[in-house]
């Protein structure tokens, strides 16, 4: 398969769901990769496929993780493996993951330091949590999102001790 029928077939995918034709979709994309197992873009769609649209984490586990080996420079991945691991409540495996992200400069830091947050927040460590959610704050751009993280900051606030929150405020 020649590099531009995997993009016509890409894309193609991509626009199926777009349309909400789900199931087509994951047959292109499943077909694209039999013939070229390393395009990283196919395994992120099919990655985000499986955990959204099926709930099928393993798979996509597999497919995002595969995504990350192929297209390491291809953002979107990124988001959509750490949202994964948050839901698959693999927190350590999720800071871990977000630590290198960051470190390679490669993701949206708002949203890895976000999943980052809720992953300390999940753990009980309120204050990595805190400091975190700061993080992400001083990344985001989107107004919905700042709402969102704010909206975080009380939460933990509000799980917080009075040592902690006292901690807080010699910050």
């Amino acid at each position: 398969m020649s590099d531009n029928k995997a993009e016509n077939l890409f894309f193609e995918a991509d626009q199926l769901i777009d349309d909400n034709k789900i199931v087509e979709a994951k047959e292109i994309l499943i077909d694209l990769l039999s013939d070229f197992p390393d395009y990283g873009r196919a395994h992120n769609h099919l990655g985000w496929l499986y955990s959204v649209k099926f709930n099928n984490y393993p798979k996509a586990k597999y497919h995002l993780e595969l995504a990350i080996k192929f297209a390491p420079d291809y953002q979107g991945v990124y988001a959509n493996y750490a949202y994964l691991l948050v839901e698959m409540n693999l927190y350590d495996d999720m800071i871990h993951f977000g630590n290198n992200a960051i470190a390679k400069n490669v993701a949206d830091p708002a949203t890895i330091y976000n999943k980052m947050a809720q992953s300390f927040e999940l753990k009980g460590e309120l204050m990595e949590a805190f400091n975190f959610y700061k993080l992400a704050i001083k990344g985001a751009i989107n107004n919905q999102f700042l709402d969102e993280l704010y909206a975080a900051v009380n939460r933990v606030k509000g799980k917080m001790g009075l040592l902690q929150k006292l901690k807080l405020i010699n910050k």
